[in-house]
């Protein structure tokens, strides 16, 4: 893996250390770590607004009404 230092006077491409390499490895586990934290978030709430509204049309609630609500 090479980073790229960039200066108004040149562009080097330098070689990551290991403990560099390590590093950006440990963030893009991280990252993927939290996207798939927020897929779960983001289903858990489409799940319960979907209850929600399940529950609110077996109350007896029109398409409308349940609509107005949220």
């Amino acid at each position: 893996m090479k980073k790229l230092i960039i200066t108004p006077n040149e562009i080097q491409e330098i070689d990551l250390t290991a403990n560099e390499i390590k590093q950006a490895e440990n963030n893009d586990i991280d990252f993927a770590l939290i996207l798939e934290q927020e897929e779960i978030k983001k289903a858990q709430e489409k799940a319960r607004k979907e209850s929600a509204i399940a529950k609110l049309k077996a109350l007896g609630l029109t398409e409308e009404e349940v609509k107005s609500i949220l």
